[in-house]
Protein backbone atom coordinates (compact mmCIF):
# COMPACT_ATOMS: atom_id res chain seq x y z
CA UNK A 1 0.00 0.00 0.00
CA UNK A 2 1.33 3.30 -0.85
CA UNK A 3 -0.11 6.32 0.61
CA UNK A 4 0.53 10.21 0.07
CA UNK A 5 -0.94 13.07 1.49
CA UNK A 6 0.91 16.35 1.34
CA UNK A 7 1.09 19.78 0.92
CA UNK A 8 4.01 22.14 -0.30
CA UNK A 9 4.13 25.64 -0.88
CA UNK A 10 6.43 26.20 -4.18
CA UNK A 11 6.98 30.02 -5.44
CA UNK A 12 3.30 31.02 -5.97
CA UNK A 13 1.77 27.74 -6.26
CA UNK A 14 0.31 25.02 -3.54
CA UNK A 15 1.22 21.54 -3.90
CA UNK A 16 -1.59 19.52 -2.47
CA UNK A 17 -1.85 16.08 -3.27
CA UNK A 18 -3.53 12.80 -1.41
CA UNK A 19 -4.27 9.53 -2.73
CA UNK A 20 -3.65 5.36 -1.85
CA UNK A 21 -2.47 3.01 -4.43
CA UNK A 22 -2.70 -0.72 -3.33
CA UNK A 23 -1.32 -2.87 -6.12
CA UNK A 24 2.30 -3.30 -8.25
CA UNK A 25 0.83 -1.51 -11.50
CA UNK A 26 1.65 1.56 -13.26
CA UNK A 27 0.19 4.83 -12.08
CA UNK A 28 0.20 7.39 -14.34
CA UNK A 29 0.40 11.47 -12.71
CA UNK A 30 -1.10 13.54 -15.84
CA UNK A 31 -2.26 17.67 -15.99
CA UNK A 32 -1.07 20.22 -17.71
CA UNK A 33 2.67 22.04 -17.33
CA UNK A 34 3.00 23.57 -14.14
CA UNK A 35 0.32 21.29 -12.60
CA UNK A 36 3.05 19.73 -9.82
CA UNK A 37 3.46 16.31 -11.53
CA UNK A 38 6.96 16.28 -11.18
CA UNK A 39 6.87 17.73 -7.42
CA UNK A 40 4.98 14.82 -6.13
CA UNK A 41 7.28 12.37 -7.30
CA UNK A 42 9.94 14.36 -6.12
CA UNK A 43 8.56 14.50 -2.54
CA UNK A 44 8.11 10.87 -2.60
CA UNK A 45 11.90 10.32 -3.35
CA UNK A 46 12.97 12.41 -0.72
CA UNK A 47 14.63 15.02 -3.51
CA UNK A 48 11.54 17.71 -2.09
CA UNK A 49 10.29 17.95 1.56
CA UNK A 50 6.67 18.78 1.94
CA UNK A 51 5.54 21.51 4.62
CA UNK A 52 3.31 19.05 6.07
CA UNK A 53 1.62 15.61 5.34
CA UNK A 54 2.89 11.55 5.19
CA UNK A 55 4.08 9.87 2.66
CA UNK A 56 4.39 5.82 3.27
CA UNK A 57 4.72 2.74 1.40
CA UNK A 58 3.62 -0.92 2.73
CA UNK A 59 3.50 1.07 6.50
CA UNK A 60 6.77 2.34 6.38
CA UNK A 61 6.53 6.08 6.89
CA UNK A 62 9.19 8.03 4.09
CA UNK A 63 7.50 11.16 5.59
CA UNK A 64 4.93 12.40 8.42
CA UNK A 65 5.31 15.95 9.60
CA UNK A 66 3.85 14.92 13.10
CA UNK A 67 6.23 12.64 13.66
CA UNK A 68 9.17 14.77 12.41
CA UNK A 69 10.05 11.80 10.48
CA UNK A 70 11.97 12.39 6.73
CA UNK A 71 14.18 9.57 5.23
CA UNK A 72 16.60 10.55 3.20
CA UNK A 73 16.41 9.69 -0.72
CA UNK A 74 19.01 6.92 -0.03
CA UNK A 75 16.97 5.21 2.61
CA UNK A 76 13.65 5.42 0.72
CA UNK A 77 14.80 2.86 -2.02
CA UNK A 78 12.91 4.13 -5.25
CA UNK A 79 14.38 3.99 -8.40
CA UNK A 80 14.17 7.00 -10.27
CA UNK A 81 14.54 7.82 -14.00
CA UNK A 82 14.23 11.19 -15.47
CA UNK A 83 13.59 13.11 -18.62
CA UNK A 84 16.90 12.77 -19.76
CA UNK A 85 19.34 10.17 -19.06
CA UNK A 86 21.78 11.20 -16.40
CA UNK A 87 23.79 9.10 -17.17
CA UNK A 88 27.81 9.39 -16.20
CA UNK A 89 29.41 10.45 -19.49
CA UNK A 90 33.11 9.43 -18.14
CA UNK A 91 31.38 5.47 -17.08
CA UNK A 92 31.16 2.93 -19.34
CA UNK A 93 27.45 1.92 -19.52
CA UNK A 94 28.09 -1.35 -17.14
CA UNK A 95 29.74 1.01 -14.31
CA UNK A 96 26.59 3.52 -15.00
CA UNK A 97 24.12 0.03 -14.47
CA UNK A 98 26.01 -0.67 -11.16
CA UNK A 99 25.96 2.75 -9.86
CA UNK A 100 23.34 1.92 -7.39
CA UNK A 101 23.73 -1.76 -6.99
CA UNK A 102 25.21 -1.87 -3.24
CA UNK A 103 21.24 -0.32 -1.83
CA UNK A 104 19.02 -2.98 -0.85
CA UNK A 105 16.21 -3.05 1.70
CA UNK A 106 14.26 -6.10 2.96
CA UNK A 107 11.81 -5.35 0.39
CA UNK A 108 13.65 -4.23 -2.55
CA UNK A 109 13.35 -5.82 -5.80
CA UNK A 110 15.26 -8.76 -6.53
CA UNK A 111 17.26 -8.57 -9.83
CA UNK A 112 20.57 -8.94 -11.63
CA UNK A 113 22.60 -7.26 -14.45
CA UNK A 114 22.23 -10.10 -16.72
CA UNK A 115 18.27 -10.43 -16.51
CA UNK A 116 18.28 -6.36 -16.57
CA UNK A 117 20.29 -6.51 -19.42
CA UNK A 118 18.59 -9.31 -21.08
CA UNK A 119 14.95 -7.46 -20.46
CA UNK A 120 15.77 -4.14 -21.77
CA UNK A 121 18.39 -5.65 -24.56
CA UNK A 122 21.19 -3.85 -23.36
CA UNK A 123 23.83 -6.52 -23.33
CA UNK A 124 25.62 -5.88 -26.30
CA UNK A 125 26.47 -2.13 -24.83
CA UNK A 126 28.18 -2.64 -21.53
CA UNK A 127 31.32 -1.38 -23.31
CA UNK A 128 30.02 2.00 -24.71
CA UNK A 129 29.91 5.54 -22.95
CA UNK A 130 26.87 7.20 -23.05
CA UNK A 131 27.95 9.74 -25.98
CA UNK A 132 28.03 6.78 -28.45
CA UNK A 133 24.65 5.62 -27.61
CA UNK A 134 21.51 6.74 -29.44
CA UNK A 135 18.62 8.54 -27.22
CA UNK A 136 16.17 5.15 -26.97
CA UNK A 137 18.90 3.19 -25.89
CA UNK A 138 20.71 5.96 -23.29
CA UNK A 139 16.63 5.90 -21.48
CA UNK A 140 17.24 2.10 -21.49
CA UNK A 141 20.39 2.11 -19.30
CA UNK A 142 18.91 4.86 -17.12
CA UNK A 143 15.47 2.20 -17.03
CA UNK A 144 17.92 -0.60 -16.19
CA UNK A 145 20.15 1.96 -13.80
CA UNK A 146 17.32 2.51 -11.45
CA UNK A 147 16.23 -1.28 -11.62
CA UNK A 148 19.71 -2.19 -10.49
CA UNK A 149 19.25 -0.05 -7.31
CA UNK A 150 16.70 -2.33 -6.19
CA UNK A 151 14.00 -0.20 -5.50
CA UNK A 152 10.83 -1.14 -3.78
CA UNK A 153 8.68 1.58 -6.22
CA UNK A 154 9.70 3.01 -9.72
CA UNK A 155 8.93 6.52 -10.70
CA UNK A 156 9.38 8.02 -13.79
CA UNK A 157 9.40 11.24 -14.94
CA UNK A 158 8.08 11.52 -18.73
CA UNK A 159 11.05 9.30 -19.44
CA UNK A 160 9.72 9.50 -23.27
CA UNK A 161 9.31 13.20 -23.81
CA UNK A 162 12.95 13.61 -25.87
CA UNK A 163 12.04 10.33 -27.88
CA UNK A 164 10.87 10.37 -31.72
CA UNK A 165 8.24 8.08 -32.08
CA UNK A 166 9.62 4.85 -32.95
CA UNK A 167 11.96 5.17 -29.93
CA UNK A 168 8.95 6.31 -27.70
CA UNK A 169 6.84 3.21 -28.97
CA UNK A 170 10.19 0.54 -27.98
CA UNK A 171 10.49 2.16 -24.82
CA UNK A 172 6.80 1.72 -23.75
CA UNK A 173 7.29 -1.99 -24.67
CA UNK A 174 9.65 -2.09 -22.57
CA UNK A 175 8.59 -0.66 -19.64
CA UNK A 176 5.46 -3.12 -20.04
CA UNK A 177 7.95 -5.83 -19.99
CA UNK A 178 9.93 -4.98 -16.43
CA UNK A 179 6.27 -4.06 -15.04
CA UNK A 180 5.06 -7.60 -15.81
CA UNK A 181 7.84 -8.94 -15.39
CA UNK A 182 9.01 -7.52 -12.08
CA UNK A 183 5.83 -6.72 -10.60
CA UNK A 184 6.81 -3.69 -9.31
CA UNK A 185 4.65 -0.26 -8.48
CA UNK A 186 5.55 2.34 -11.27
CA UNK A 187 4.56 6.53 -10.92
CA UNK A 188 4.86 7.69 -14.40
CA UNK A 189 4.64 11.56 -14.72
CA UNK A 190 3.17 12.03 -18.51
CA UNK A 191 1.41 14.58 -20.11
CA UNK A 192 0.98 11.90 -23.02
CA UNK A 193 -2.83 10.70 -23.50
CA UNK A 194 -0.86 7.98 -25.80
CA UNK A 195 1.70 6.97 -23.54
CA UNK A 196 -0.92 6.61 -20.63
CA UNK A 197 -3.51 4.79 -22.52
CA UNK A 198 -1.37 2.02 -23.36
CA UNK A 199 0.77 1.76 -20.12
CA UNK A 200 -1.61 2.91 -17.18
CA UNK A 201 -3.77 1.16 -14.89
CA UNK A 202 -4.35 3.90 -13.22
CA UNK A 203 -4.28 7.71 -13.41
CA UNK A 204 -3.59 10.54 -11.26
CA UNK A 205 -4.90 13.97 -12.55
CA UNK A 206 -3.39 17.47 -11.45
CA UNK A 207 -4.78 20.58 -12.13
CA UNK A 208 -2.65 23.84 -10.92
CA UNK A 209 -1.12 21.72 -7.99
CA UNK A 210 -4.29 20.11 -6.80
CA UNK A 211 -4.88 16.52 -7.28
CA UNK A 212 -8.58 16.43 -8.71
CA UNK A 213 -8.84 12.72 -9.78
CA UNK A 214 -7.57 9.09 -9.02
CA UNK A 215 -9.42 6.40 -10.34
CA UNK A 216 -9.16 3.96 -13.72
CA UNK A 217 -7.02 5.40 -16.50
CA UNK A 218 -9.74 5.51 -19.07
CA UNK A 219 -12.39 7.28 -16.10
CA UNK A 220 -9.74 9.64 -15.03
CA UNK A 221 -8.82 11.07 -18.65
CA UNK A 222 -12.65 10.88 -19.68
CA UNK A 223 -13.34 13.42 -16.49
CA UNK A 224 -10.08 15.65 -17.05
CA UNK A 225 -11.20 16.11 -20.92
CA UNK A 226 -14.57 16.81 -19.66
CA UNK A 227 -13.52 19.39 -17.40
CA UNK A 228 -10.88 21.07 -19.36
CA UNK A 229 -12.81 21.15 -22.88
CA UNK A 230 -14.55 24.87 -22.41
CA UNK A 231 -15.94 25.24 -26.17
CA UNK A 232 -12.36 22.78 -27.34
CA UNK A 233 -12.65 19.55 -28.93
CA UNK A 234 -12.19 16.47 -26.91
CA UNK A 235 -12.46 12.87 -27.17
CA UNK A 236 -14.58 9.87 -25.13
CA UNK A 237 -12.50 6.61 -24.28
CA UNK A 238 -13.17 3.52 -23.92
CA UNK A 239 -11.20 -0.04 -23.21
CA UNK A 240 -12.88 -3.01 -24.68
CA UNK A 241 -11.44 -6.51 -26.07
CA UNK A 242 -11.08 -8.09 -29.37
CA UNK A 243 -13.64 -10.42 -29.76
CA UNK A 244 -12.36 -11.48 -33.29
CA UNK A 245 -10.39 -10.26 -36.29
CA UNK A 246 -11.61 -10.43 -40.05
CA UNK A 247 -8.35 -10.59 -42.35
CA UNK A 248 -9.92 -10.00 -45.33
CA UNK A 249 -10.99 -6.64 -44.28
CA UNK A 250 -8.88 -5.91 -41.99
CA UNK A 251 -11.42 -5.53 -39.94
CA UNK A 252 -11.77 -6.01 -35.62
CA UNK A 253 -14.64 -6.80 -33.75
CA UNK A 254 -14.00 -4.84 -29.91
CA UNK A 255 -16.11 -5.82 -26.92
CA UNK A 256 -17.32 -2.87 -25.26
CA UNK A 257 -19.34 -1.27 -22.56
CA UNK A 258 -21.82 -0.39 -25.10
CA UNK A 259 -21.76 -3.54 -26.92
CA UNK A 260 -19.48 -4.62 -29.92
CA UNK A 261 -17.41 -1.41 -32.27
CA UNK A 262 -16.09 -2.57 -35.47
CA UNK A 263 -12.82 -1.05 -36.61
CA UNK A 264 -9.95 -1.28 -39.35
CA UNK A 265 -7.10 -1.99 -38.04
CA UNK A 266 -3.51 -4.33 -38.28
CA UNK A 267 -3.75 -7.72 -37.39
CA UNK A 268 -4.44 -8.52 -33.56
CA UNK A 269 -5.02 -11.74 -31.68
CA UNK A 270 -8.22 -12.16 -30.17
CA UNK A 271 -8.31 -11.52 -26.43
CA UNK A 272 -6.10 -8.71 -26.54
CA UNK A 273 -7.60 -5.64 -24.55
CA UNK A 274 -7.68 -2.38 -26.25
CA UNK A 275 -8.23 1.26 -25.70
CA UNK A 276 -9.90 3.79 -28.30
CA UNK A 277 -11.73 6.47 -28.33
CA UNK A 278 -14.25 8.86 -30.34
CA UNK A 279 -14.21 12.93 -30.80
CA UNK A 280 -17.24 14.61 -29.83
CA UNK A 281 -17.83 15.56 -33.47
CA UNK A 282 -17.98 12.35 -34.88
CA UNK A 283 -20.81 11.07 -33.25
CA UNK A 284 -24.21 11.79 -35.02
CA UNK A 285 -27.60 11.29 -33.24
CA UNK A 286 -30.76 10.38 -34.52
CA UNK A 287 -34.29 10.22 -32.69
CA UNK A 288 -35.03 6.95 -34.90
CA UNK A 289 -32.89 3.86 -35.64
CA UNK A 290 -31.34 4.49 -38.70
CA UNK A 291 -31.31 2.05 -41.81
CA UNK A 292 -29.85 2.38 -45.04
CA UNK A 293 -26.41 3.96 -43.81
CA UNK A 294 -22.86 2.64 -44.48
CA UNK A 295 -22.73 3.47 -40.91
CA UNK A 296 -22.05 0.01 -38.79
CA UNK A 297 -21.83 1.18 -35.03
CA UNK A 298 -24.97 2.23 -33.63
CA UNK A 299 -26.52 1.92 -30.12
CA UNK A 300 -29.80 2.66 -28.35
CA UNK A 301 -29.15 5.06 -25.27
CA UNK A 302 -30.39 7.28 -23.03
CA UNK A 303 -29.50 11.18 -22.57
CA UNK A 304 -27.98 11.20 -18.96
CA UNK A 305 -26.52 15.31 -19.48
CA UNK A 306 -26.92 18.51 -21.57
CA UNK A 307 -24.34 21.07 -21.29
CA UNK A 308 -25.19 24.25 -23.46
CA UNK A 309 -21.51 25.77 -24.47
CA UNK A 310 -20.88 29.30 -25.22
CA UNK A 311 -20.84 28.99 -29.18
CA UNK A 312 -24.42 27.90 -29.34
CA UNK A 313 -23.55 23.79 -29.52
CA UNK A 314 -24.96 21.36 -27.09
CA UNK A 315 -22.87 18.52 -26.28
CA UNK A 316 -25.01 15.54 -25.03
CA UNK A 317 -23.92 12.59 -22.40
CA UNK A 318 -25.62 9.21 -23.43
CA UNK A 319 -25.59 6.33 -21.50
CA UNK A 320 -25.31 3.21 -23.88
CA UNK A 321 -23.60 1.06 -21.71
CA UNK A 322 -20.68 3.22 -21.44
CA UNK A 323 -21.44 7.14 -21.54
CA UNK A 324 -20.47 8.97 -24.98
CA UNK A 325 -20.50 12.74 -25.41
CA UNK A 326 -21.59 13.93 -28.29
CA UNK A 327 -21.80 17.71 -29.92
CA UNK A 328 -24.52 19.05 -31.75
CA UNK A 329 -25.46 22.63 -33.04
CA UNK A 330 -28.53 24.54 -31.51
CA UNK A 331 -30.55 23.39 -34.87
CA UNK A 332 -30.10 20.30 -34.26
CA UNK A 333 -31.00 20.05 -30.67
CA UNK A 334 -33.74 21.65 -31.08
CA UNK A 335 -34.91 19.24 -33.84
CA UNK A 336 -34.22 16.26 -32.17
CA UNK A 337 -36.03 18.00 -28.78
CA UNK A 338 -33.05 16.37 -26.58
CA UNK A 339 -33.99 16.43 -22.96
CA UNK A 340 -32.56 14.41 -19.81
CA UNK A 341 -33.76 10.85 -20.38
CA UNK A 342 -34.52 11.19 -24.26
CA UNK A 343 -33.76 8.07 -25.88
CA UNK A 344 -31.27 8.70 -28.90
CA UNK A 345 -29.64 6.48 -31.22
CA UNK A 346 -25.62 6.71 -31.73
CA UNK A 347 -23.96 6.59 -34.91
CA UNK A 348 -20.30 6.34 -35.20
CA UNK A 349 -18.21 5.98 -38.23
CA UNK A 350 -15.77 2.82 -38.01
CA UNK A 351 -13.03 5.25 -39.75
CA UNK A 352 -13.46 7.98 -36.98
CA UNK A 353 -12.06 5.57 -34.33
CA UNK A 354 -9.05 3.12 -36.69
CA UNK A 355 -6.52 6.00 -35.90
CA UNK A 356 -6.95 5.96 -32.15
CA UNK A 357 -6.75 2.34 -31.33
CA UNK A 358 -4.19 1.52 -28.42
CA UNK A 359 -3.21 -1.72 -27.49
CA UNK A 360 -3.04 -2.46 -23.61
CA UNK A 361 0.47 -4.47 -23.02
Amino acid sequence: MFKIDVEKQLGNILIKCSFEMDYPGITAICGFSGAGKTSIINMIAGLITPDKGIISYNGREFYNSAKKINLPANKRFTGYVFQESRLFPNMKVKKNLLYGEKRKSDASLNCSLDDVCTLLGISHLLDRYPQNLSGGEKQRVAIGRALLSHPEILLMDEPLASLDETRRSELISYINIIQKHYKLPILYVSHSVDEILQLADMALYMEHGISKYFGSAVDVLNKAAVKMSSHASYNTIFEGEIEKYDEESSTALIKFGGGYVESSCEKVEKGRKIRFSVNIHDVVLSTKKPEGISIRNIYKGKVKEIVQQPNNFYDILIDIGDEIWARISKGAYNELAVTENSILFVMIKSAAISDTLKLVH
